[in-house]
């Protein structure tokens, strides 16, 4: 198609297998080739020669003790049939709604509109086994003095509707991608169909609850996963709440796929690019801009309705809550997202990742071998895992979605910037039923308020995902995998703490990988900076792509 002097071949979006990003992480070795005679290679029909899974049940078949995940995020469906057995309902607790917790139950069915009951949720939480804080003698009393009123204090158990099943779309998309499993199980004959109805025991029909369901796997549908709901206000001490409650609650694995809202270390540093060299000639009508932008700031800052007071008490909160997420890190992964800001800076805690914690800070790639576009990047970054794309239109590169069709309504040049193709791929995961669900759904079931049997008639309960999330929420699923494999080996008992889990997990990583069904190695990119590529992989991926068949097996190995 013409476009003034500029011609785009229309292309369509190139179909894929669903759980391309298993494969492309090494949970399913999936062959994909070879190339047809178009020259495409048919990505939706790969061959399956093996599993992970398969092989932590071979090197140990009587071994059955499951991993456990902690999702700190915004709550997760308990009526998602890929979800229900795979979420630890008991465990999972709401600090959104309570600062000291909340749970649900059912309405009894005698009395539905009693009032709530009061539980406690953190008896006996503490810092034991956490080893040395090297907290400061105020940081140390203001723990204390949390700790002994989480203690002392009260949640309720709820029979209202779930916070969970309106606010957790991103929660649930990312609790899928970590433990989804199977929710249709169908006999190998090709003949035999799910039924639209299904027959009581007591004779009366009722909508077959497995309709629209696909068999979806995680990344390990074998392990638990408790969710720890969380909301955004600046206030430290649910997150630090949100962690001790995971750690006495015997995660091997803690997930993070968002940002703590610290007003000091979530705040991304100003770069300094625009403002150099505008001395030189070529950039005085820069300089000329940057002089009339600092003659139009007020002399008063805008009042921020979201600020909260730099005292002293809560800068040491503050940094008490930073210091637990590295102590607890040691004995626990903690698996954090890089960011979406295209910056080469990550979101915090991702940036408290260092050789000396657990911490793993996640960034996303693409099937062509790219960081993906929103991608954060830079020296502290762990690893790379598969997710979505974005387009990207600055100095330094030009990436573009082709099969969009307002594309020939634009002319794009990249001027001296690269070209980098743009991925149509994307990670499928499970969504939140109803109309609060990334996919909505549709009368007349999932575009109501969903009850927690949702039947599911309509859709909704599926969506394509991606960002650091995603990538994070797969590289804790492997983290889940090799926890789970370390149990097999080692007894239901055994833990591998966060420094020994962080290891494993980068020894199983390759700079030189392609993300499958690609074939390009991982290749850097100009993003914020034409010479950027220059800085080396380390600075774009981390130790590079996380391969869980090579990180299983080392924990397999004798």
């Amino acid at each position: 198609m013409a476009n003034g002097n500029q011609q785009f071949s229309f292309q369509h979006p190139q179909s894929y297998y669903y759980l391309w990003h298993l494969a492309a992480l090494g949970v399913i070795d999936a062959t994909f080739g070879p190339l047809t005679p178009g020259g495409e290679v048919d990505y939706s029909s790969p061959t399956i020669n093996g599993t992970v899974w398969d092989a932590i049940t071979e090197a140990f078949p009587a071994a059955t003790a499951p991993a456990t995940v902690a999702l700190i995020d915004v709550g997760v469906s308990r009526s998602h049939p890929n979800l229900k057995s795979r979420l630890d309902a008991v465990k999972s607790i709401d600090l959104v709604s309570h600062p000291c917790g909340a749970k649900y139950v059912a309405a009894p069915a005698a009395s539905p509109y009693d009032p709530e009951v009061k539980a406690a949720f953190f008896t006996g939480i503490s810092t034991a086994g956490l080893g040395t804080l090297n907290l400061t003698g105020p940081e140390t009393a203001y723990l204390g003095s949390l700790i002994a009123e989480l203690s002392a204090s009260e949640g309720v158990l709820h029979t209202l509707i779930e916070g969970d099943e309106t606010f957790g779309s991103h929660g649930t998309a990312v609790a899928g991608l970590v433990v989804g499993e199977p929710a249709v199980t169908v006999a190998p004959n090709p003949t035999i169909a799910l039924t639209d109805v299904l027959i009581a025991d007591d004779g009366s029909a009722a909508p077959n609850p497995n309709r629209n369901m696909l068999p979806y796997f995680g990344v390990d549908p074998l392990s638990r996963l408790i969710s720890i709901r969380t909301g955004f206000e600046q206030q430290p001490d649910q997150f630090i709440a949100a962690f001790l409650y995971a750690f006495a609650n015997g995660a091997d694995v803690i997930l993070l796929p968002r940002g703590i809202p610290d007003p000091v270390r979530s705040v991304l540093n100003a770069k300094s690019e625009l403002s150099q060299d505008l001395d030189d000639r070529a950039n005085w009508e820069r300089a000329d801009l940057f002089a009339r932008l600092e003659e139009a700031t007020p002399p008063a800052s805008e009042i921020r309705p979201h600020a909260v007071g730099k005292t002293g008490n809560r800068e040491i909160a503050w940094n008490t809550l930073a210091k637990l997420i590295v102590a607890i890190s040691r004995k626990v992964p903690v698996v954090c997202a890089a960011g979406n800001d295209g910056e080469s800076q990550l979101i915090y805690p991702a940036n408290l990742a260092a050789a000396n914690n657990g911490i793993v800070a996640v960034g996303a790639v693409t099937p062509h071998g790219y960081r993906s576009g929103y991608s954060n990047y830079g020296a502290k970054l762990t690893l790379v895992a598969p997710s979505d794309d974005f387009e990207i239109y600055n100095r330094h590169q030009l990436r573009v979605d082709r099969t969009d069709p307002m594309v020939e309504q634009h002319y794009y040049h990249p001027g001296k910037g690269k070209v980098i193709p743009y991925s149509h791929f994307s990670l499928l995961t499970t969504d939140l039923p109803g109309t609060f669900g990334y996919a909505g759904g549709s009368d007349p079931y999932s575009a109501i308020l969903p009850p927690l049997d949702n039947q599911g008639i309509g859709g909704g309960y599926y969506t394509t995902f991606g960002g650091t999330s995603g990538a994070a929420a797969l590289v804790a699923g492997v983290a889940a995998l090799t926890a789970r494999a370390h149990k097999a080996r080692h007894g239901a008992g055994a833990r591998l703490d966060g420094m020994a889990s962080k290891a494993n997990l980068i020894a199983a990583c390759d700079q030189n990988a392609s993300v499958k069904p690609g074939s390009t190695p991982l290749t850097q990119d100009p993003m914020n900076a034409d010479n950027e590529p220059a800085k080396g992989k380390t600075y774009f991926f981390g130790a590079g792509l996380l391969d869980a068949g090579k990180a299983v097996a080392a924990i397999l190995a004798p």
